[in-house]
């Protein structure tokens, strides 16, 4: 069995829906430490569960996962960590190791029973309580409960709980040793952790891009951590694509943030037809191919009706004055491509609409919907001329954005621009102009592909959507590039994308949200709306998200093949 054993700071640690409840509304999840074997956790205030005088260089990692720590020192026992149930973490320690407890601020400490409990008077305890080589920390919202959850964890089999946590790697994780197998092993960890239990609204498992500092569900997430958690089970994929509809308006809108108490007014990229499709060629399961296709029809017609400013195929985002975060609404925070905030008819809004198009005429056909196949494939159609007739540079050969307002092509070169290849809207032709434009080492050819902003482009830099690499991108681009001819061109993309990702893991421990497109930086060392700051601090400044899920999930997808 492969494990992931890297220890790395920053890295998530949460209990799973998928070994017990675990609630958005409750939560209490942790990140690694950096300077300690240590845990802190993010509850009002900073909470650490540290081991403490660990001492010498020959220290070893068995597993560094997202619920289940395990390592030692050479002649020793093994120690462990391990996040039993909900707000309870259970573990062992050898040689003069002693578990201990640190809260920030001003706190009552007092020792009931042998467990010592931090009182923040703010409502919620922490305690920790040893027996022999044996510890139990928890966190709770009385000092009954917390003192019950300790006593409880002291009397819970270690091993049958490291038993249940390697049950899951030992289904799904690769069975021998491969190229990437540790790397894919990380991603099923991470994975775990994006999951919460039905809540609310909520009916099934809904996941979160990475639990901290991002707790919601969000719109096209959802769809991408789909797609890696096929591999997990089909039915639990699908799941997730579920409780996207949970707060679907009668009139079709979904919203592109959710969690069981509220949602947000603003949408986000229609590509959940994409992702039913493809969880389709997986499972074949036609009840859910069935529900899921009217629930995405009602959206696309709301996306028609109320993202289409003009009798033009051509869609346009919501934005807002946030200089930080100008189209939330598109996915691209910070894209200087919505710098002036000019209304416009939006490159890649227009090419995810017309794939979900596509795939909703495939879906159609599938089920038997012969007028509906018609009705979009005339509809992708029309969304391919007008594509084509108002975003399409000849003489740059290239597609951009187009301001409304000032009636001509808005010159950000972009990734979004590729998205045409990756929706089937170009000609061979114009497939040929964007492989070029990818392989121009002046413009997106960078050692890691695929930049989000052209190194050619006035505005690139370091900065979130202003340069590094997304990988989501460099999967729907792959795609395209396949099915325009130039697979082998988008396995090369996607090889780099592996390998690049693999390096950063094996120094770091963590997979991040985005990456330097010249391989240089630490992902950390990446500007996120502003300058990275160490020691990480996520109430401080966010920075490229560590363990994120789409690039997990994605990665997943990728590495599938590789490594089973």
């Amino acid at each position: 069995m492969i494990l992931p054993k890297k220890w790395g700071q920053g890295q998530l640690f949460a209990f799973s829906a998928l070994d017990g409840p675990s609630y958005f509304s409750d939560d209490f999840t942790g990140i690694l430490s950096g300077d300690k074997i240590g845990i802190r956790f993010f509850s009002k205030i900073k909470r650490e569960l540290a081991l403490v005088n660990v001492y010498g260089r020959n220290l070893e990692f068995d597993a560094v996962t997202s619920d289940y720590i395990r390592f030692h020192f050479p002649a020793q026992d093994c120690m462990r960590i391990i996040y039993a149930k909900q707000h309870l973490v259970i573990g062992n320690v050898s040689g003069v190791t002693v578990p201990v407890a640190f809260t920030e601020g001003r706190h009552l400490t007092e020792v009931v029973d042998g467990a010592e409990i931090h009182d923040t008077q703010d409502g919620d305890f922490t305690a920790i309580k040893c027996d022999d080589n044996r510890f139990a920390f928890a966190f709770a919202h009385s000092k009954e409960e917390v003192l019950a959850l300790v006593n409880e964890g002291l009397t819970i089999d270690l091993d049958k709980a490291e038993a249940a946590k390697l049950a899951f790697y030992d289904e799904h994780a690769a069975k021998e040793e491969v190229l990437y197998a540790d790397l894919y092993a990380k991603c099923l960890s991470v994975m775990k952790t994006q999951l919460y239990s039905p809540e609310g609204g909520f009916d099934t498992i809904w996941s979160t891009p990475d639990r901290l500092p991002h707790r919601h569900l969000w719109l096209w997430d959802s769809v991408f951590h789909a797609l890696g958690h096929r591999h997990i089970g089909a039915d639990h994929a699908e799941n997730l694509i579920r409780a996207i509809w949970v707060n679907q308006a009668d009139n079709g809108f979904v919203p592109h943030r959710a969690d069981p108490h509220e949602i947000t007014d603003i949408t986000q990229p229609p590509i959940i037809g994409w992702g039913i499709w493809q969880l389709y060629q997986t499972s074949g399961n036609k009840d859910f191919l069935k529900t899921s296709y009217e629930n995405n029809k009602a959206f696309l017609n709301w996306c028609r009706e109320n993202r289409r400013v003009s009798d033009k195929e051509l869609y346009t985002w919501e934005t807002t004055n946030d200089v930080n975060c100008r189209c939330d609404e598109c996915g691209m925070d910070n894209s200087p491509r919505f710098d002036t905030r000019d209304p416009l008819f939006a490159i890649d809004f227009s090419c995810f609409m017309a794939n979900d198009v596509k795939c909703m005429k495939n879906i159609a056909e599938e089920l038997g919907l012969t007028e509906d196949a018609i009705f979009f494939q005339n509809w992708f159609d029309a969304i391919k001329a007008d594509v084509n007739e108002m975003l399409w540079s000849e003489e740059d050969g290239f597609y951009f954005d187009f301001n409304i307002s000032k009636q001509e092509l808005h010159k950000v070169w972009s990734v979004a621009s590729f998205l045409p290849i990756f929706a089937g809207l170009c000609s061979e032709e114009q497939a040929k102009c964007l492989v070029a434009h990818l392989q121009d080492p002046e413009s997106f050819a960078t050692p890691f592909p695929i930049p989000s902003i052209s190194m050619k482009d006035a505005t690139f830099g370091s900065d979130m959507w202003r340069g590094p690499v997304w990988i989501n991108y460099n999967y729907m681009i792959a795609q395209g590039l396949t099915a325009y001819g130039y697979g082998d061109f988008g396995d090369e993309i996607i090889d780099k994308t592996i390998r690049f990702m693999n390096h950063w893991y094996q120094l770091t421990g963590t997979i991040n949200e985005f990456y330097d497109c010249n391989h240089v930086k630490a992902p950390s060392q990446l500007n996120r709306k502003g300058l990275p700051f160490e020691p990480y601090n996520l109430n401080v400044r966010l920075q490229s998200i560590r363990d994120y899920g789409w690039s997990c999930t994605l990665l997943c997808d990728l590495l599938n093949k590789k490594v089973k």
